[in-house]
């Protein structure tokens, strides 16, 4: 009697095993939490950015409304220059009597941000570029 013996075909490997998986996603996690960090950084440049854009306008309106006449900056007191800023004020003698100097393009947030690069002297705002 002949045993007739058939060749099985050999079983090709299709798809990932599980630790080719994992590792895959441990890499993709590892690779995201440095994007993450990355764009948390370039975030805060840009609004860095911002906010001494703003301080610089802020700087060149107060600039102008101190030589004006106008009591633009309350000394010692931050909170009332603020209200300035936002509200505006007037020189009460002098060729810009009358004119308002103010932001009417900022808002609250945007000042309070902005002041982070601005010093308040006694009698002006003067921009600095530390931020601290």
């Amino acid at each position: 009697m002949s045993l007739i013996f058939q060749k099985r075909p050999k079983l090709t490997q299709r798809g990932f095993s599980l630790m080719e998986l994992l590792v895959t996603i441990a890499i993709m996690s590892v690779l995201s939490s440095l994007a993450v960090t990355a764009l948390g950084g370039a975030r805060q440049g840009a609004v860095d950015q911002k906010d001494k854009r703003n301080a610089q306008e802020i700087a060149s309106v107060a600039a102008v409304a101190n030589a004006a006449g106008a009591p633009f900056v309350v000394p010692g007191n931050e909170q009332a220059t603020i209200e300035n800023l936002r509200e505006g004020c007037s020189p009460s003698r002098g060729a810009f009597k009358g004119k308002v100097f103010k932001l009417p393009s900022l808002g609250e947030p945007e000042i309070l941000g902005a002041m982070r690069f601005l010093a308040l002297n006694d009698s002006e705002l003067q921009y600095r570029l530390d931020g601290s």
